[in-house]
């Protein structure tokens, strides 16, 4: 096989399913790992995909966003033992943020569970009905809908943030490295983050491993500012 062929061929399945290991595109070129190197390299140096470990990535679009239904669907597992790391940092009467995202959900539902007396903010109308417990005092941040996210954003809902003060929070990211900080496509979703995070005695990342090592379009927090919880110990 020539090399644009397995070039074609290389892009064409990172295009239908954004990453492949080196295992699945020697398959599909029949190409030696060291040939498959080859043509992972060049494909880099001209922007096409990026080298990940194992294997490689479509070449990244710093603003891009998948919707709140894309989001939930993926690393599923990875979000669950993350809600249950953070779950163990929250101790009966503690005053917390969460923000709006798919790896933050499942910590609502070990909340509604818990028994434990706890004060919410959150500013995504998809938390709300799984923090029903009478045992829950909830506040949603008013603002504008961001439909795509369900979060709320805008000058209100910084305005409303800047009045409270947390024991934690617990904030999402599309992308975070230790040199750049924690980032989202988003620059009003950053706003409330940084806000809540400022707000916060102390800020948690709840991020699945995907994520380390990727960037995106704005930065909302150094990496000192925040901790990391993410499935991998």
């Amino acid at each position: 096989m020539l090399a644009t062929e397995r070039k074609e061929k290389i892009l064409a399945l990172l295009k239908e399913q954004k990453t492949a290991t080196l295992e699945e595109l020697t398959a599909i070129t029949e190409a030696s790992v060291s040939t498959l190197r080859r043509d992972l390299n060049e494909l880099e140096e001209e922007h096409f995909l990026r080298r990940v470990h194992g294997g490689a990535a479509l070449h990244q679009d710093l603003s891009e966003e998948l919707s709140i239904f894309e989001k939930s669907s993926k690393n599923v597992q990875e979000k669950e033992k993350i809600a249950a790391l953070a779950f163990e940092k929250i101790k009966e009467g503690d005053i917390i943020y969460l923000d709006a995202g798919t790896t933050v959900a499942p910590l609502c539902h070990l909340l509604n569970q818990s028994g434990k007396r706890l004060t919410i903010v959150t500013n995504s109308i998809s938390h709300l009905p799984k923090l029903t417990s009478e045992n829950l005092i909830v506040y949603l941040l008013g603002g504008r809908v961001k439909r795509q996210t369900d979060a709320i954003i805008g000058s209100s809902a910084i305005a409303q943030l800047s009045t409270y003060r947390f024991n934690m929070a617990f904030i999402g990211a599309n992308a975070f490295t230790k040199e750049l900080g924690a980032m989202t496509p988003d620059s009003e979703e950053a706003a409330i983050k940084a806000q809540a995070i400022h707000q916060s005695s102390t800020s948690y990342l709840l991020l699945d491993s995907s994520k380390i090592g990727q960037t995106s379009f704005v930065k909302f927090a150094e990496s000192d500012q925040i901790k990391l919880i993410t499935e991998k110990l």
